[in-house]
């Protein structure tokens, strides 16, 4: 849905006829959109979701999530969820990279906030050691991009209260996921990387709403 006041700007250069300037606000309301999360990858209207709880110093999950994302992509009825979760053994580089990832979503949405994450893995050394150089998101200026991970009370928020929801629910190790049948409102945890045919095992288990022993290091909601 267009926000109201891009569409007084949109009628407005309309009304007025096309123009250098009209194309200027345009272009300026573009750059101060604020696209809100949660950051899902695939259809949103997927009856399964798979949230990732995920740390970008994390080397398991920068060996993951790449391999996560591919079986998304194959499966028809699932999207991905990320889920920030820095530990504190990564120190400040978790938590700056999960910034400039809840920054890019924020100032270029979706895309940009898992292109983000993309480039964090690929760069990172991994373990608190960060990376050199910048990032270069489609559409998101990268001064814009650091200025919000420094300055951006909300987006910081968010991680804050994604790590505190993930205490609550018992994770405290990443990469871990949980699988979400939206039909029903089931659960499923899976500690680890899990692979494609675990997570299909896990679904399976869930569409059948049968009760049994949850599946080999896994918690059922």
């Amino acid at each position: 849905m267009t926000p109201p006041r891009k569409r007084r700007v949109i009628l407005g250069c309309l009304l007025a006829g096309v123009s250098l300037a009209c194309f200027a606000l345009l272009r300026n309301e573009m750059k101060t959109t604020n696209h809100t999360g949660p950051w899902v990858y695939g259809s949103p209207d997927a009856r399964w979701t798979v949230t990732e709880f995920a740390d970008l110093e994390c080397p398991y999950c920068k060996t993951y999530t790449p391999i996560l994302k591919a079986w998304v992509q194959q499966q028809k009825d699932v999207n991905l969820q990320w889920h920030h979760l820095p530990l504190d053994f990564h120190g400040a580089a978790a938590v700056h990279e999960a910034r400039l990832a809840e920054c890019a979503g924020k100032l270029g949405g979706a895309i940009a906030f898992w292109q983000t994450i993309d480039q964090t893995f690929e760069r990172t050394r991994s373990n608190g050691q960060g990376f050199t150089g910048h990032l270069d998101v489609d559409g998101v200026d990268y001064q814009d991009l650091v200025a919000c991970a420094v300055n951006d009370k909300q987006s910081a928020m968010n991680i804050t209260q994604q790590a505190k929801e993930a205490s609550r629910t018992g994770i405290t190790a990443t990469p871990t996921v949980i699988i979400k049948d939206n039909m029903t409102g089931r659960t499923i945890k899976l500690e680890g990387p899990a692979d494609g045919v675990t997570l299909l095992s896990a679904i399976d288990w869930l569409a059948q709403k049968k009760q049994q022993q949850p599946l080999k290091k896994s918690t059922v909601q």
